[in-house]
């Protein structure tokens, strides 16, 4: 199951870092693109040689990897040996994909991921169908990160103002997480997630749940946010991925991180 494949790698990496695979090429943006170094001719062959390089120089800092579907759709070919490189480093590799749509088309995408052998992927709660589409993930033995209280600044209306049965929808959401038997949550670390928000979603989904916890970096999540969890994954992007220095600009959140976890739970 995922939540034991997360134990054994945390501890054997004595980390609690994810990274976020998500490389642009040159021509998709001005900022934030993979180097010249590693540009050929060929689109998969550039983004082949740039997130090779990085699962390399992340993997001693790190857990788990989460290349983004959206930056492969040119390349779908890549995500089997990026899942295998992946496993090769020792890390967990889950597919960010937000799946959402009705039971069949989920089944199918299900059937795909564990083709390329990932571990786990996101999944988008609106539909309403999460316990199926969790039950049939288990079956091929992938775990599901749900999205639960994202960090973009729209979550604060749908996520926090919108309720459901006049609780928070968000709050809406762990219960479904909790009574589907999911492996995790997706949270955000950004301003407008309070400590509170945190700790009720915490409480509702209970201590055999993964907490992918993004928004720090560029975002300006607030780090502290992450002792109120149990089992956290905290992403790194393109703070990290784009930086002249990928395994340097890691280390400091690496530091940072682990004196954050010696702390006593809140």
């Amino acid at each position: 199951m995922f939540f034991e494949k997360y134990l054994r790698v945390i501890k054997e990496k004595g980390s609690i870092i994810n990274i976020n695979l998500d490389p642009a090429l040159p021509r998709q943006r001005g900022t934030n693109v993979i180097p010249a170094k590693f540009v050929s001719d060929n689109d998969e062959e550039t983004l082949e040689n740039f997130c090779m390089e990085i699962i390399e120089q992340v993997s001693d800092y790190c857990c788990s990897v989460k290349p983004n579907t959206q930056y492969f759709l040119g390349a779908y070919s890549l995500l089997p040996k990026l899942v295998k490189k992946i496993r090769e480093e020792g890390m967990i590799a889950i597919l960010d994909h937000k799946l959402s749509d009705i039971e069949s088309t989920n089944d199918s995408a299900i059937f795909w991921m564990a083709e390329m052998g990932f571990d786990a992927f996101t999944f988008s709660p609106f539909p309403g169908n999460m316990k199926v589409t969790v039950t049939e993930a288990h079956r091929s033995n992938i775990g599901v990160i749900v999205l639960t209280l994202m960090s973009n600044p729209e979550a604060k209306k749908l996520m926090i103002n919108a309720t459901v049965d006049g609780e928070p929808y968000y709050l809406h959401i762990a219960k479904e997480v909790a009574d589907s038997q999911a492996d995790g949550c997706v949270i955000g670390l950004t301003s407008f997630v309070k400590s509170q928000f945190v700790r009720n979603i915490q409480t509702v989904v209970g201590d055999n749940v993964v907490f992918l916890m993004q928004g720090i970096g560029p975002q300006r999540g607030q780090i502290e946010n992450v002792r109120y969890v149990t089992n956290p994954l905290v992403s790194l992007g393109r703070e990290v991925i784009y930086s002249q220095d990928p395994r340097e600009a890691l280390m400091k959140y690496y530091e940072l991180l682990s004196s954050i976890r010696r702390l006593p739970f809140p």
